[in-house]
Formats: structure tokens, C-alpha cells, sequence
């Protein structure tokens, strides 16, 4: 039997990347899957590639009304959800001068009131059931980079946020896991055009290995092998915990 057998998931940002990859390890693990994404054909192709256990849903997931909508579809085809995946979220370049106010209130909307929402929604189809709510943060959200303070505030916000919920789950007795999940750089399709676009990729790509010592940059099924455990009962004395996946960059 595999270990998420039964299981209802929902994944942010499910079109490609840590979230397409998460995805399709929690079907393969036996979960229903619900990919969501603002890029709905492409999240079309992710349900498609797991097969009869995944449907794709649209989902801004800067919009409640949004969010409603996905969880109204979840509760009328299960009634339950058992795994929420908060993986959507975006980049937040820029220092503290050189970053507007707006830019960076827009940076804390996409990574952290996204969150807020998503849980907090999410909350009552979890109650009852043995639950897991992950939150995919950043090595940012551990380590500050001085050249993106809204994405460094922003992911140290879902740190806390996460160990908020965590308590606040465990205070109720509800039977419902809250982790963060902190990734290093990681071959995803926005990194890679990244990289592309600098005036010499090889060198910009060697100087983001030289500070992983595990000497290699991570790939989306990497982080997603820590979704399907954080997903799981094999972390059920897991709550409020960061997991780490960065080759060492925190060290």
C-alpha cells in the first residue's frame, strides 16, 4: 500500500517546478491530487501526467474569493482535505533603498498573505483528520540575503507563521502538522531563466554551486521527496519544524 493512500492534497503553483514535482510525488504516493495554479493549461498537464487521481483547478493565490472556490470544489468531491501544499510564491529582488514600498508589499501578498488564506481556509476540511499543512519557505526564510529584503522578510514570515499555526493546531487538540520547508537553489524553470539571462550563465551558475557545498545545485524531485515525507506519518512528530534541503548553503 502506498503511504498516501486515501489521501486529498492540494498544491500551489502546481504548473512546473518544486510545485509540479510535489505534485506528481504525492500521486505517486497514492494522494488524490488537486494541482492549482494561475496557469491553468499547464497545471492541465501536471493532472494529466499523474492521471485519473489529480484534477486541475485555477487558483490566484492572492485571491480569497479564489481560494473559496477551490475549497468550495474539494468539499463537494471529498468533503475533506488531508495535505495542503503552499508552494506558490515568487521572487523579491532588492535592497532595503532600492526597493519600492509597493514592490515590496507585493512580494509579502504573493508569499505570505497567500499563505494566511490558504491555511486558514483550508482549516476546517482538515479538522478531524490526521492532517499535514506545508509551507514551502526558503533558505531565505533562515538566512537573510541583503539583496532582497522583501523576499528575505517575506520568507522569515512564513517561518513564523508556520510555528503560529503549528501551536495554535496543537493548543486545540486538532490533529493537524504544520512545517516549513526551506529549499536551496533549485534547477526550476524561473532559476534557469534566471541564469539565461545574465551576460555569462556559466559563471552565474558556478557561483550559485560555489555556495552549496554539496557541490551541485538541487532539482524540483529533490524538494518534493520532502513533501511527500512531510505529507506523511513518517514525520508525525514533526510540527513547527523547518525541514532544510539546501546542499549545505546554511552551514
Amino acid at each position: 500500500m502506498s503511504k498516501l493512500n486515501g489521501k486529498v492534497a492540494l498544491v500551489t503553483g502546481g504548473a512546473d517546478g518544486i510545485g509540479a514535482a510535489s505534485a506528481k510525488a504525492l500521486g505517486e504516493a497514492g494522494a488524490f491530487v488537486f494541482v492549482t495554479d494561475i496557469n491553468t493549461e499547464k497545471a492541465q498537464q501536471v493532472a494529466d501526467d499523474i492521471g485519473v487521481n489529480a484534477k486541475a483547478l485555477t487558483l490566484n493565490v492572492c485571491e480569497e474569493e479564489n481560494w473559496k472556490s477551490v475549497f468550495s470544489e474539494i468539499e463537494k468531491q471529498f468533503g475533506e482535505l488531508h495535505i495542503l501544499v503552499n508552494n506558490a510564491g515568487g521572487s523579491g529582488a532588492g535592497t532595503i533603498e532600492g526597493t519600492s514600498f509597493d514592490a515590496y508589499r507585493n512580494c509579502m501578498k504573493l508569499n505570505v498573505d497567500s499563505i494566511f488564506i490558504g491555511t486558514q481556509l483550508a482549516l476546517p476540511l482538515m479538522k478531524g483528520k490526521n492532517a499535514s499543512v506545508i509551507n514551502v519557505s526558503s533558505i531565505h526564510g533562515l538566512r537573510a540575503a541583503p539583496h532582497a529584503a522583501p523576499y528575505t522578510a517575506a520568507k522569515g514570515a512564513v517561518t513564523m507563521l508556520t510555528k503560529s499555526v503549528a501551536r495554535y493546531c496543537a493548543d486545540n487538540g486538532l490533529k493537524i502538522r504544520c512545517n516549513s520547508l526551506h529549499p536551496g537553489y533549485i534547477n526550476t524553470p524561473q532559476m534557469l531563466a534566471w541564469l539565461d539571462s545574465q551576460e555569462d550563465t556559466e559563471a552565474a551558475t558556478q557561483a550559485l554551486v560555489s555556495q552549496h557545498p554539496i557541490g551541485f545545485l538541487g532539482e524540483p524531485e529533490d524538494i518534493a521527496s520532502g513533501v511527500v515525507f512531510l505529507a506523511s506519518d513518517d514525520s508525525r512528530f514533526m510540527t513547527g519544524s523547518e525541514l532544510v534541503m539546501d546542499g549545505g548553503f546554511c552551514l
